[in-house]
């Protein structure tokens, strides 16, 4: 929660720091009230955007999810209807060989990635989910293909045919393709955000700790002023 309770520390002290008048009057132009409602315009915005590209990139993997729920039975259904048709040894070898790589890859969600938890962020997902809805994909391209070229092979089943085959390979790789552009939007999201809250020079996390150090100059170790914005905390975390 770090990122968005930086966020919100901020906004209380550009509200002090606007109540203070005329007596708050650093030198230094970062440190001026104007220019903190600014950056904190925009850190609201890029936190707003990082919330958008996660909505996205959650909605992409369920669609995902979903998408591929049936491939592992209907897989099994092909290399049924091909063995059933006295396929040759070595397509059906083939077949068999693509549907054990169907139902061996790792199909279930990925866990929940919550973009206010910053060690939250990477997960400790394996590296097998998404690898393994490409290999799911690619393998059922496979089974495809070999049914394609087995001549019998015309299931009276719909779910079977050929042509229903053929449009579910085109949509599992579009869902793939589809999180995978999502997980880029939100990765890049998460850059900006940190690089105005951490990185940038004048950055949200190092304004508000000059912003303090003026305070405490200013006014006064026990001053009422930096009694208030002492109180207030900043965190950087490890990018």
């Amino acid at each position: 929660m770090s990122h968005v309770k930086n966020m919100q520390a901020f906004g209380k002290l550009t509200g002090i720091c606007t109540g203070l008048g005329g007596t708050y009057n650093p030198g230094q132009q970062n440190l001026q009230v104007n220019v903190m409602a600014t950056l904190m315009t925009i850190a609201q915005q890029s936190w707003n955007e990082v919330k958008e590209a996660q909505a996205a990139y959650d909605l992409a993997t369920n669609q995902r999810e979903l998408g591929f729920r049936k491939v592992q039975k209907l897989s099994a259904s092909v290399y049924g209807m091909l063995k059933a048709l006295g396929t040759n040894p070595l397509l059906l070898a083939d077949a068999l060989n693509s549907k054990r790589r169907i139902w061996g890859a790792r199909i279930s969600k990925p866990p929940a990635v919550e973009v206010e938890k910053p060690g939250a962020e990477k997960g400790e997902s394996r590296p097998s989910y998404s690898h393994s809805y490409m290999t799911i994909a690619e393998y059922f391209d496979k089974l495809v293909k070999t049914a394609v070229s087995e001549p019998r092979y015309s299931p009276n089943e719909p779910e079977l045919a050929i042509s229903n085959l053929q449009h579910l390979r085109t949509e599992l790789f579009a869902l793939n393709q589809a999180v995978t552009e999502a997980e880029i939007r939100l990765e890049e999201a998460r850059i900006k955000r940190n690089t105005v809250y951490y990185i940038a020079p004048d950055n949200l996390v190092d304004t508000a700790t000059a912003v303090k150090t003026y305070v405490r100059s200013a006014f006064g170790f026990q001053s009422p002023q930096h009694l208030q914005v002492q109180k207030l905390r900043f965190t950087k975390p490890r990018l």
